[in-house]
């Protein structure tokens, strides 16, 4: 055989391995290693029976979510009771979070482009006698938006972690909402003070009680759509005489649910509500479900309203 060709092969040989090695490198520095799926949150799974407090600090707040009597609260908004919905999906965030790549320490100019400064969201977990579980410092999420940028406390490395926190902005979107939600057309009652708005079918117009009168309150009937809390207080520390008397409003759906509405509003558009629920004398099996499984939201607690809404709601009447 040719030695020529044989010292060509070689140093083909050579080159080749040379570039093979480069670009395993460059991957290992751009892309590095995979670190396994450890859950991020480890400590808080293990301790789910013996959590006590969930701190959540966003760029605008900070809200502490406390469990009491294995319901969940928001002790910025008056111990209030925290979404199902909200809670459900933190703790999905706790359990979908693992590591994913370690990407190494980072700069000053990485931790902002990484979201990893004021604009982050921290996550604190606490057990039930206040020993912190996990603390947990979540940025941008990665260009591909599969991942977010990270940072654990006790590492001095950021991680791409999977999950999705989504987490609501302000103490009051943590509350569980809305207060009330009635569809106009499973309306069959309005009483309003002394009048009552009234109709025996959905094809049927309301009418006065007692009175052949047809009143416009549509108005009502839509503000009844949405009735949100934008603060909430117990009975004991909310002061009716800093209020004018209260508008009452009784609501009757077609299934046999009552709520019964006091309206209280001051100068400065400043409107609270109190809501009480009880049923007709043949209520579904849903409404009365729904009571027992939802009077406890209501009962003993007032609801601070939005101004649209209170200012429609307070100055209600039936002609």
């Amino acid at each position: 055989m040719n030695t020529r060709f044989l010292k060509q092969a070689f140093v083909l040989l050579l080159c080749s391995l040379f570039f093979a090695g480069m670009a395993l490198w460059l991957v290992s520095v751009k892309e590095p290693r995979s670190y396994g799926g450890e859950p991020v949150f480890a400590k808080t799974l293990q301790n789910l029976d013996n959590l006590g407090r969930l701190t959540i600090e966003t760029p605008k707040t900070v809200v502490n979510l406390q469990l009491e009597d294995n319901l969940w609260r928001v002790m910025e908004i008056g111990n209030y009771y925290a979404g199902y919905r909200q809670i459900n999906n933190l703790f999905n965030d706790f359990a979908d979070a693992r590591i994913y790549r370690r990407r190494g320490p980072a700069t000053d100019a990485d931790e902002k482009k990484f979201g990893l400064d004021d604009n982050a969201f921290r996550v604190i977990t606490r057990d039930a006698g206040g020993r912190i579980l996990n603390t947990v410092l979540i940025g941008k999420a990665a260009a591909d938006n599969l991942y977010h940028f990270a940072r654990i406390e006790g590492e001095k490395d950021v991680f791409l972690i999977t999950g999705n926190f989504s987490f609501p902005e302000t103490a009051v979107s943590w509350l569980q909402q809305p207060l009330l939600s009635l569809s106009p057309t499973d309306i069959r009652s309005l009483k309003i003070d002394h009048e009552t708005a009234v109709r025996p079918d959905i094809i049927v117009p309301f009418r006065i009680k007692g009175k052949q009168a047809v009143p416009d309150i549509s108005r009502y009937l839509n503000a009844l759509g949405f009735v949100a809390a934008y603060d909430v207080r117990r009975g004991a520390d909310f002061d009716r005489l800093q209020f004018s008397a209260p508008k009452s409003l009784t609501v009757t759906t077609f299934d046999g649910l009552v709520v019964t509405i006091e309206v209280y509003g001051r100068t400065g558009e400043e409107y609270w509500a109190s809501l009480k629920f009880s049923t007709t004398t043949l209520p579904t099996t849903a409404v009365n479900d729904y009571i027992k499984s939802s009077a406890f939201l209501y009962e003993g607690w007032y609801f601070r309203l939005a101004p649209d809404v209170g200012r429609i709601l307070f100055n209600a009447f039936i002609q």
